[in-house]
């Protein structure tokens, strides 16, 4: 049923809260630009902060709708640890909507790379990176 349902537009954020929040968390989704094809969004009302690799970073949620490598539909949402000093991107936490690796449920990740963001920055890195640094409202 959740894949009936998210074949439809908007849907994607009348999941509700992320299951990587605190319970009660009133999410405030806000769409950013994603370079390949999908739906990306930031929760606005969600911030945390982290030690990565011995840094400070950053943390900002997000929520996605893609198409994996195969093609086949992706909806999970992720923590993302952001080195603002460094301009790195990883990911800390994955929780799996949707996807052809299981859905609801929590991916494990053991190792927090930070090597997601791409070279140069994709419009999605730098929405990204702009609501972890600077507090930014993400821009579609």
């Amino acid at each position: 049923m959740i894949a009936a349902l998210l074949l439809l537009a908007g849907v994607v954020t009348q999941l509700g809260p992320s299951p990587l929040a605190a319970e009660g968390h009133a999410p405030d989704w806000q769409a950013i630009p994603v370079d390949d094809t999908g739906e990306g969004w930031i929760d606005g009302a969600w911030h945390d902060k982290a030690t990565v690799e011995g840094r400070p970073a950053e943390l900002v949620l997000m929520r996605m709708n893609l198409a994996d490598s195969e093609g086949q539909p992706m909806v999970f949402d992720a923590i993302m640890a952001v080195d603002c000093g460094a301009q790195k991107i990883g990911m800390k936490e994955s929780w799996l909507f949707l996807t052809r690796y299981g859905n609801n449920r929590r991916a494990p990740i053991t190792t927090v790379a930070m090597d997601f963001a791409d070279t140069p920055p994709s419009l999605g890195d730098l929405a990204i990176l702009a609501r972890a640094c600077t507090g930014a409202k993400a821009e579609p």
